[in-house]
């Protein structure tokens, strides 16, 4: 295929998908729109067959394939309508589509400057920002990676290397060393400890209080029981919005503590980090805190489509290079350094992989064409939707049986049962209850809802909460009517399961 029959065939297939997918798009605005996806077509039959010709072609459907690409969409959870309120994200705002679809145009491998030229650049510049609004040094610098998982994993990795230098060359042997996290964090850490080579065994949960915050002073215990075993506490995980209950770790304190052992303290801010960049809650700012790494997801609260996380290092990226960098010359040739600080611009070499898509690119055109103001308002709307719908639970009376909420949300997660009047002194049979009147609702694929429990310390105990709903918000099309329609949808649920 020449150059021009690739324009003019790109062109086509662009035109084409613009209009089937602002159709879709539309459609999947509507009132009542299906919200859970239902496989259809060819990809229902592949689901019977694993040697299904119709799957696989011999010859290409051409034209035809939209009809795939409309089943693909019937296929898949619809993330435009209001009622999807299931995970911590939602649709992506217009220009971050277009953002997906230039690096898809593009094809640029932003391991290598020269491979990613203006993707390297704009990566560097919009980590440089958040690393300023976070109210970082001037010396922080960043990464994007492929999920704040993955992120995760790359701070441990690159505290431990620091911490434990001879763990490159000798292994993990001789290395004694302890992960400290909040008994809410997200299971990321658990997995990052594993990959890390420290186990499951390695990693001490400190319980919270009763609204999901790390209790400090046990903290503080637990490390001083863990050097007194002769294992160093080298690193903590604070949590900024934890995944259920959407609480804030108190930072500051636990930096104060991290200070006194020596321990690297890394935020993940996966989900509650848009409200230390944008938002005004005092409670998430981590200004004037000595934070040695920070993470956050645009494409979660902030609209941008999935995958975009960042990962903000308060020494620079050079630590980065130090702890996992093999400086494989054969593609790396540091031929480039960025800004007064030397550091080679080829960041691949920062990383535990080597091919990196720019995503900073889709973030940083969001940023051009909607301005700052546009991520403020964003954050302010749904924390201000998170605290109608707790006040919604908090007032609404029903014949049908009572609602309760958790606790008062920290964030843009609110936590709620309701407990028909059949299991009103049935505490045992709450979370059994949530079970099933979720899934009845989601079941009706109109609405699409989800639940959880977490374990508390109330100063004494620990005990575990029957399943209640969890409800994220971040979706600005989410309103009071659609606060409603949830709250009716599960009396409905219940008048029917529990009459």
């Amino acid at each position: 295929m020449d150059s021009d029959d690739a324009a003019v065939e790109l062109r086509k297939l662009l035109t084409e998908a613009a209009h089937v997918f602002s159709e879709y798009v539309r459609e999947s605005q509507q009132p009542g729109a299906q919200v859970s996806g239902r496989i259809q077509g060819v990809i229902a039959d592949a689901a019977q067959s694993e040697s299904d010709a119709r799957m696989f072609p011999d010859a290409g459907v051409g034209s035809r394939v939209w009809d795939d690409v409309r089943d693909v969409c019937a296929g898949a959870a619809n993330t435009w309508s209001s009622a999807f309120l299931y995970k911590l994200y939602a649709a992506p705002a217009p220009m971050g589509i277009v953002g997906e679809t230039l690096l898809a145009v593009l094809n640029n491998n932003a391991h290598v400057t020269r491979a990613a030229p203006s993707g390297a650049a704009i990566e560097r510049a919009v980590a440089r920002k958040l690393a300023q609004l976070l109210g970082f040094p001037s010396s922080a610098d960043g990464l994007t990676f492929p999920g704040g998982s993955y992120a995760n994993l790359h701070a441990l990795m690159t505290a431990r290397n620091t911490r434990f230098p001879d763990v490159r060359t000798r292994g993990m042997s001789n290395v004694r060393g302890a992960v400290f996290t909040s008994a809410h964090a997200h299971y990321s850490i658990d997995k990052a400890a594993v990959a890390a080579g420290f186990g499951l065994d390695s990693v001490v949960y400190v319980p919270t209080d009763s609204v999901g915050c790390m209790d400090v002073h046990k903290l503080r215990e637990l490390m001083l029981e863990s050097r007194a075993r002769g294992v160093e506490p080298f690193f903590v995980n604070a949590t900024m919005g934890t995944t259920v209950l959407g609480a804030c770790d108190p930072i500051a304190s636990i930096s104060r503590v991290c200070r006194e052992f020596g321990a690297w303290l890394h935020v993940d801010g996966s989900w509650g980090g848009p409200h230390a960049l944008f938002g005004d809650d005092p409670a998430f700012s981590v200004h004037n805190i000595h934070i040695d790494s920070f993470v956050v997801n645009p494409h979660k609260l902030l609209g941008v489509p999935l995958q975009c996380s960042f990962l903000i290092m308060r020494q620079g990226l050079n630590v980065m290079r130090r702890a996992l960098g093999l400086g494989a010359t054969y593609l790396f040739h540091d031929e480039q350094v960025c800004g007064e600080s030397d550091v080679p611009c080829d960041v691949g070499d920062a990383t535990l992989g080597c091919g990196r898509r720019p995503d900073a690119i889709k973030f940083w055109l969001m940023w051009r064409y909607y301005g700052t103001q546009y991520f403020t308002n964003r954050v302010a709307l749904a924390r201000n939707t998170s605290l109608r719908l707790a006040e919604l639970v908090r007032t609404r009376t029903s014949l049908l049986g009572r609602w309760e909420l958790v606790t008062e949300p920290a964030s843009t997660c609110v936590c709620f049962w309701f407990v028909p009047c059949a299991l009103n002194d049935k505490r045992s049979e709450w979370g059994g209850a949530t079970r099933r009147m979720c899934t009845h609702i989601n079941d009706g694929g109109s609405m699409l809802l989800d639940y959880a429990t977490v374990d508390v310390f109330d100063g004494t105990n620990t005990c575990t909460l029957p399943e209640f709903f969890r409800i994220p918000i971040n979706n600005p099309s989410v309103s009071s009517a659609t606060l409603n329609d949830v709250l009716n949808a599960i009396e409905s649920a219940a008048a029917e399961l529990y009459p």
